[in-house]
């Protein structure tokens, strides 16, 4: 039986023909716009919601839709990202050109039903993006791994903080679904340009492997990883987080514009400025984890996040509702950063990085889908408020899941194939 490929050996040096820096620059900066289109969706959902008449409950279905498609993506497509390590410029090309699709879809969707079914599409090319995109920057800079993949989550985050900005204002001149569908053929052309830069990243096929094998060694590494390392906690705090900041993301435009009552242009706005000071703050934050380690940043973010949900709903429309957006986005997607550090810290040397990050990306998925639909059914029947606590209540429960994070992640050996 051929042996299955070690994994270090796809890290050599010498079988990678792109260089780390364009390798670094390419992946880390077409992320700000795949990030663009994502959360201006947030923008425009106010607009499909008066547009279409929906209910919130149906308003918080558009968000879980996209969560649902991404996670069932992530938690399948990263194992065999891994498998195929060689093909990774091929599923990030794939991924960026599957998002100008599906959102184009969204573009001339006639009824509600069809807008869900082409954002499970975009969502599905979203998803695909992380574990080929995150596993390379950890595999190359094992040492800084959480200030490469903050970094990644940083270009992420100017992206959500000029998506909104230029949404806000473009609606004050033309429709949503033009908006929607005007930035296809720039994602298209980036899907281009992102294969050409990148179409060695992988390194040369290695000819003779037993994919049955790897495959078989991949899952019994996987389940070892989950074996007393602490894993099980990484993914517990990661995952209600998530689903904290997905109650939030949709119900934040949408009680600005249908409770306060403010024009387009603030909505983006704020939107926008949810994802400003995670521009510096992440790095900073990934940066100091892997100094000190990644348990006490996670922690301090966690406590932190409890707060400010809780002063929106109080804030009113003045400053204070501004002041508390400005502040938790200080904090938003930081720890998201730091789970999927600490993940691959435990499953190093395994060659499973875009199996971690899928897995956690997809169970971060499912229950954030559970959170915006919750979400929805709790301003249905409760108020706008009470969505607030209730993403406060969802940080607190991280929060203490944060404590029993072991102080020193335990990493277990590759098991022999």
């Amino acid at each position: 039986m051929a042996e299955a490929v070690d994994p270090q050996s796809i890290a050599d040096p010498r079988q990678q023909r792109t260089n780390d820096p364009v390798m670094a620059t390419t992946v880390i900066g077409a992320h700000a716009l795949e990030h663009m289109y994502g959360r201006a969706f947030l923008v425009l959902i106010p607009q499909i919601y008066i547009t279409l008449g929906l209910a919130p409950i149906q308003a918080g279905l558009l968000d879980a839709v996209r969560q649902l498609s991404g996670g069932a993506t992530s938690m399948t497509g990263g194992f065999f990202v891994d498998m195929f390590q060689h093909r990774r410029a091929h599923i990030l090309a794939f991924s960026m050109s599957l998002i100008a699709i599906g959102y184009f879809l969204v573009s001339i969707a006639p009824t509600y039903g069809l807008i869900l079914a082409s954002l499970a599409l975009a969502s599905a090319g979203t998803a695909l993006w992380h574990p080929p995109a995150l596993g390379l920057l950890a595999q190359r800079f094992p040492r800084q791994r959480g200030l490469f993949i903050s970094l990644h989550r940083s270009t992420g985050n100017i992206g959500d903080w000029l998506g909104p900005l230029i949404v806000g204002g473009l609606l004050a001149v033309v429709g949503w679904r033009w908006i929607m569908g005007g930035g296809t053929p720039v994602l298209l052309g980036l899907a281009v340009i992102i294969f050409f830069l990148l179409r060695n990243v992988g390194g040369p096929k290695i000819e003779g492997v037993d994919y049955g094998a790897k495959f078989r060694t991949q899952m019994r590494d996987m389940r070892e990883s989950f074996r007393g390392t602490g894993m099980w906690w990484i993914f517990t705090v990661s995952a209600v987080r998530g689903m904290g900041d997905r109650s939030l993301l949709w119900v934040i435009p949408l009680y600005l514009s249908d409770q306060l009552e403010l024009s387009n242009f603030w909505v983006g706005f704020h939107v926008a400025l949810l994802a400003a000071p995670g521009i510096f703050a992440g790095p900073l934050f990934g940066a100091l984890s892997d100094r000190i380690g990644r348990k006490p940043i996670i922690i301090f973010i966690m406590a932190s996040a409890v707060i400010f949900p809780t002063t929106m709903a109080l804030g009113g429309d003045g400053p204070g509702m501004t002041a508390s957006v400005l502040m938790f986005g200080v904090f938003l997607f930081s720890v998201n950063s730091l789970t999927q550090a600490a993940a691959i810290d435990v499953a190093a040397g395994k060659g499973l990085e875009g199996t971690f990050i899928g897995l956690m990306w997809g169970s971060n998925a499912f229950f954030g889908a559970m959170a915006s639909i919750i979400a929805g059914v709790i301003v249905e029947y409760l108020g706008w408020h009470a969505a607030f606590y209730f993403a406060s209540g969802l940080f607190f429960l991280g929060f203490l899941s944060s404590l029993a994070l072991p102080g020193k992640f335990i990493t277990r050996d590759p098991t022999p194939a």
